[in-house]
């Protein structure tokens, strides 16, 4: 299992925190991505895989380096959340309460439930991928992406 509780947790995921001080209308938080940031953040938002971002403000890591930057929402923590768990490979993902939780291959079937009774938490959504990844195929041209 792995969770997603606040920004800092999806540095590991390639979305880096920098500042909430490059919005000029103070709502909107930096971001620098890795290459498998900018794949989640493109996947979340339907852009095309060359999408051009903004330049990056930082280097990264040598293993990881900072190709992208983007301006996202306090709000869109849980949206980025999900796509992130859900292409770093976890078969589904669900919402509980605050936290986004990601439930990988070998978790017991009960996770799920255990987490919801252990965070006090009613119901939980749950998020998978279906047969065309993070689209629905058209029914008329059969076309997905």
């Amino acid at each position: 299992m792995k969770t997603i509780n606040n920004w800092r947790d999806l540095e590991e995921f390639g979305i880096v925190l920098l500042t909430g001080e490059a919005c000029g209308l103070s709502w909107r938080l930096l971001c620098d991505v890795t290459e498998q940031g900018a794949a989640t953040f493109r996947k979340c938002f339907g852009l095309p895989r060359d999408a051009k971002l903004g330049e990056p403000w930082n280097r990264g890591s040598a293993e990881h380096p900072h190709i992208g930057s983007v301006m996202v929402t306090q709000e869109m923590l849980p949206v980025l959340g999900v796509f992130a768990l859900l292409e770093a490979g976890c078969p589904e993902v669900h919402l509980l309460g605050g936290s986004v939780v990601g439930i990988e291959p070998d978790d017991p079937p009960d996770t799920v439930e255990l987490m919801r009774r252990a965070r006090h938490v009613e119901h939980s959504r749950r998020f998978s991928y279906g047969p065309h990844g993070g689209r629905n195929q058209h029914q008329m041209s059969g076309r997905v992406e």
